[in-house]
């Protein structure tokens, strides 16, 4: 027989018992291979199968009528439940493909490429349509991290009060990431983009270690030793506490890093980071058919000089301290071929905003002085109880696999934030305005979040495979009770099973950020306007900060209370793809995926009944198309070449809640503007893998083809121009060729040394890093700012 993953990979070290009547027959381990053999008598034999981490499997084979000699058996990673264990003796059965199945990242590869990723987030964007935008945000589908959702473990980590990702795992303790665009499947909320969904590994029979970056990495310039640049050792670990029964594993990294900005002269060129990243999983198998998994993520981090950038240099930069702890508990039980899983998770938050001096903010056109305009303390909590009861598969029709799922999640952000003078200056150094707030004051927002799912899985035949969903889910905060339905298919229409084509359409609802019903307590705007002469223009006019209701929507799954902050934004989304196996070499896929949003919510400058005020509305929309384009060429298992071309068009309402309401944003409140998004690349061509090379050598290539990101120019009192045409506003095209070369060294059976090098940018490209966007700058218009080709030396120890 032969025990493989998901995907078809072997499984080692799986145990495997053979009973008949009662009577125990054989008892045995896979080896490297995935296989195990035994002799036994034809007749009905019952296989019992068990890998920690894994669904559990007992299954009845009549050897008379096995297809061949060779039995292959699927074992899936319990938390994914909404698949269910499948016996099969081909790999073209499509009846445990989802029509959602996203884009994979195999955590190994991604560890091997020349960014050297440090945490998950921190490896998505291999991802085609995941870029790094230069606002330091994830950006998925052209929408930000708080339009997406993180799921670990089946555990929400996203900060409620931002909605945004943070400090994820470790990428040494990810086993399985994925990355789903609009998923169809009904078990899935809180977003209106995209779903990160990541598993972690489990300890395992064997114990192992692995140490990686031990060595620092020191800044030379004009070659002397300057002091070290970047330290960023990480250990990770695990195995058995007791044999067969319970297992431990632990991922553990140290990050004391300095990030150059290369548009700001040293030594006063960098942002500091230092942070901890801990994430302990133990797993026991209370039965043969019940498991326990318990977690706990703590992530201390500190940044000094967040934001730095050359119009805002050290001393006008915040410092960001945050403290992150999740603690999670699964159970699962097998209740025949059906599995009831419950999820119980804590989050704690804390983060402090704090500038570097009690001085106001100074702001012209061509840099900004003094210190950062506020300070802030908040601390966000979650608590959240999840069900998912997979049901036995049911015969009619074809075959039915009914999932039934609840979600109640319990949300709280306190707080206060208070802010200081800010004075903007024309290029003459002419006093233009002033802004000075009002004291504010404390806040305190709870929200109670539940939710409740059925989908069914149909396999319709051996062809065609079904999705169908309806999830209902409440904001109690927002006053708004919203429901959806997601239909998505899976067909294969050739008998070989080498091509598949998916789609599906569906409606998903943003989970909202708490920190916009702190906006009313935010400090209060009073705006004072100068003439060249210093005299004041009228009088200093306050704004209000208000909350408004939500506009009519003819949309009909929203039931809403009629009052103030009763938003609920939403996407309606579909998507077509056809993938084709070429040989066991080459695989690729041509996807489309269009989706539209409304109701997203702005702030922007109003008057309301004769008072000025800055407003949040529910009024905002936005607009995303996407062809892709990928081909993945395998060599060997694990000697894959990835490449993908993206065409895109990502456009949007600029003035979102978060420009403002994040923990270190603008201080800026503007007009709305509908034009390019952040996260828009009309083009990206991305290609990246592994080559093996004699010697035991490995090459690890990346090269990167893209657009550059859009800006939006701003006027002398850093108002949006209204004029500018968006296609014009953008960054020169982007490329860098990247690589990292390694060879594993084996000092004895139990230690292997991998030294390698990466080289960044090898062609020394011109990628500009900043643009003089203001039209009263002198250079107004001009690019700046690059990173040169760099080498770096690492060495990693797996044992």
């Amino acid at each position: 027989m032969s025990i493989a993953d998901a995907d078809g990979g072997a499984v080692p070290n799986v145990e495997v018992v053979l009973m008949r009547e009662g009577k125990l027959l054989a008892r045995m381990k896979t080896g490297p291979d995935g296989r195990a053999s035994a002799r036994v008598s034809r007749g009905l034999v019952t296989f019992f199968v068990h890998q920690t981490g894994y669904i559990p499997v007992e299954q009845v084979v009549d050897t008379r009528t096995m297809p061949g000699p060779v039995l292959e058996i699927r074992i899936l990673p319990v938390p994914q439940a909404h698949e269910t264990v499948n016996v099969q003796a081909t790999t073209e059965d499509i009846s445990e493909q989802s029509s959602s199945p996203g884009v994979s990242i195999k955590p190994a590869e991604a560890n091997e490429s020349p960014i050297r990723p440090l945490t998950l987030t921190d490896a998505l964007p291999l991802v085609p349509g995941v870029v790094r935008a230069p606002n330091g945000q994830t950006q998925i589908e052209g929408s930000g991290e708080m339009h997406s959702a993180l799921v670990i473990n089946s555990v929400d980590v996203s900060d409620p009060a931002t909605g945004r990702f943070g400090l994820s795992v470790p990428i040494d303790v990810v086993d399985s990431l994925h990355v789903l665009t609009s998923p169809y499947l009904a078990q899935y909320g809180r977003f209106t983009a995209a779903v990160v969904t990541a598993e972690t590994r489990p300890g395992g029979n064997k114990w192992h270690f692995d140490l990686n970056d031990p060595l620092p990495e020191f800044r030379i310039r004009s070659g002397h030793l300057r002091g070290l640049k970047s330290a960023t050792p990480r250990i990770s670990f695990g195995g058995p506490i007791v044999q067969n029964r319970a297992f431990f594993s632990e991922g553990l990294e140290f990050v004391d890093n300095k990030i150059p900005i290369r548009t700001l002269p040293f030594p006063f060129n960098e942002t500091k980071i230092t942070s901890v990243n801990s994430f302990t999983q133990t797993d026991f198998t209370l039965t043969p058919r019940q498991t326990l998994t318990a977690s706990f993520h703590a992530a201390p981090q500190s940044i000094r000089y967040a934001n730095l950038d050359f119009f805002s240099p050290q001393e006008v930069t915040p410092n960001d301290d945050t403290r992150s702890y999740t603690g999670a508990i699964t159970h699962r039980l097998a209740i025949g071929e059906g599995l009831l899983q419950s999820t119980f998770s804590l989050s704690d938050i804390a983060t402090t905003i704090s500038p570097q001096g009690n001085l106001g903010m100074i702001v012209l056109p061509t840099g900004n002085s003094g210190n950062y305009f506020s300070d802030q303390q908040r601390h966000s909590r979650r608590f959240e109880w999840n069900e998912l009861w997979s049901l036995e598969p049911i015969t009619g029709l074809g075959m039915h696999k009914i999932q039934f799922g609840s979600s109640v999640a319990s949300t709280n952000d306190e707080g206060q934030l208070h802010a200081k003078t800010i004075t903007i200056f024309d290029g003459q150094g002419a006093k233009l305005r002033t802004i000075d707030f009002t004291p504010g004051s404390s806040f305190d927002r709870s929200d109670l979040q539940p939710a409740i799912f059925v989908q069914d899985h149909w396999t319709f035949n051996s062809h065609l495979v079904i999705d169908a969903g309806i999830r209902a889910e409440a904001q109690t905060i927002t006053a708004t009770t919203r429901f959806c339905t997601r239909m998505g298919f899976v067909w294969s229409p050739t008998v070989s099973g080498r091509t598949t084509v998916r789609g599906g359409i569906g409606a998903f609802y943003d989970s909202v950020p708490l920190n916009v019903y702190a906006f009313s307590n935010y400090p209060e705007q009073i705006i004072t306007t100068y003439q060249p002469d210093g005299t004041i223009v009228g009088t200093p006019q306050h704004y209000l900060n208000l909350t408004s209701e939500a506009a009519a929507s003819e949309f009909p799954f929203i039931d809403r209370d009629y009052k103030i902050g009763n938003f609920a934004p939403y996407t309606v989304a579909w998507n077509l793809e056809a993938e084709h196996r070429f040989s066991e070499h080459l695989t690729m896929r041509a996807k489309y995926l269009e989706s539209h949003g409304s109701g997203l919510i702005t702030i922007s400058p109003q008057v309301v009944q004769g008072q000025n005020a800055f407003v949040l509305a529910g009024d905002g929309s936005s607009k995303y198309r996407q062809f892709e384009l990928t081909a993945q060429l395998a060599f060997q298992p694990n000697n894959r070449i990835y490449a993908s071309y993206v065409r895109s068009l990502s456009q949007g309402t600029l003035n979102e809640s978060d420009t403002y309401l994040g923990d270190s944003s603008s201080p800026f409140i503007r007009g709305n503007l509908y034009t390019n998004r952040a996260g828009d690349l009309p083009n990206r061509f991305l290609t990246w893998g592994s080559l093996a090379l004699p010697w035991k050598v490995k090459v690890y290539p990346m090269i990167e083809w893209r657009s550059g990101f859009p800006y939006q120019s701003v006027d002398v009192y850093q108002n949006y121009i209204q004029s500018t045409k968006a296609d014009s506003a953008r960054f020169p095209t982007y490329f860098s060729a990247d690589a990292r070369v390694a060879k594993d060294i084996k000092l004895n059976s139990k230690y292997t040394l991998r030294p390698s090098i990466s080289i960044t940018n090898i062609t020394n490209n011109f990628n500009a890093l900043e643009v003089h966007a203001s039209t009263a700058d002198p250079q107004y218009g001009q690019f700046f700012g690059n990173y040169d080709r760099h080498m770096r030396f690492d060495l990693d120890l797996v044992f």
